[in-house]
């Protein structure tokens, strides 16, 4: 009797669990700002996926009128859930600068947590692509 009460208890805990795993990751897909690493493993986040990430800001900051954004080296590799990862990130900011983009700060390595650049929107035209 007392094994039957305890598995529905842990059934019900399991369920509540599933639920709140479920809006954490409605949560984390609607705002690419807080994607942050929910599940057990990472899956291998290599340049082209850092760069996707950082066309789906810039993508998204276009649909919201702005004229620039600023994003970190730091910010991205957090968003990411990536460990030790910096100097990748670093290099894909760079790749995916273009005309009138400006580096705001930098360290003498170039591959520092605080890399930041201030990326200009493009109102028509461009769709932020590879």
């Amino acid at each position: 009797m007392e094994y039957e009460r305890t598995i529905l208890e842990l059934i019900e805990r399991v369920k509540v669990l599933e639920e709140k795993v479920a809006s954490l990751l409605n949560e984390r897909e609607a705002d690419p700002l807080k994607r942050e690493h929910v599940s057990g493993k990472a899956a291998k986040v290599g340049t082209v996926q850092i760069k996707e990430y950082i066309y789906s800001l810039l993508s998204m900051a276009r649909e919201q009128g702005k004229s620039y954004v600023e994003i970190t080296s730091n910010q991205i590799h957090k968003a990411l859930g990536l460990t030790r990862r910096m100097p990748t990130v670093c290099n894909a900011m760079k790749q995916c600068m273009r005309d009138g983009d400006e580096v705001i700060h930098k360290t003498a390595s170039g591959y520092s947590s605080t890399f930041e650049i201030r990326y200009m929107i493009e109102k028509k035209g461009h769709d932020y692509e590879k």
